[in-house]
């Protein structure tokens, strides 16, 4: 018999996942949030085709993603406008 896990100990696992991702903010992350600072919604067919960069700033929360009717569109968060905002 299988033993189900409870929502809290699968929460708790999947934040533990996600701390593994969390990268140190860079150079490459600052570029890319450049581009979505002082605008909403942006097209990604008119940022950097960096997928990895991308990715990493999805995983921090720095960036947030929606499927419009004319492709993938990016905007920044309150986070990423936080470390963008940071000393280097």
């Amino acid at each position: 018999m299988e033993t189900e896990n409870s929502l809290e100990t699968i929460l708790q696992d999947d934040l533990g996942r996600q701390e593994k991702h969390s990268v140190a903010f860079n150079q490459y992350h600052r570029q890319f949030l450049n581009h979505l600072r002082d605008a909403d919604w942006i097209a990604c067919m008119k940022l950097p085709d960096t997928p990895r960069t991308t990715l990493t700033l999805l995983r921090n929360g720095w960036i947030e993603q929606r499927a419009t009717k004319d492709g993938i569109e990016y905007r920044i968060t309150k986070a990423g406008l936080t470390e963008l905002s940071r000393p280097r």
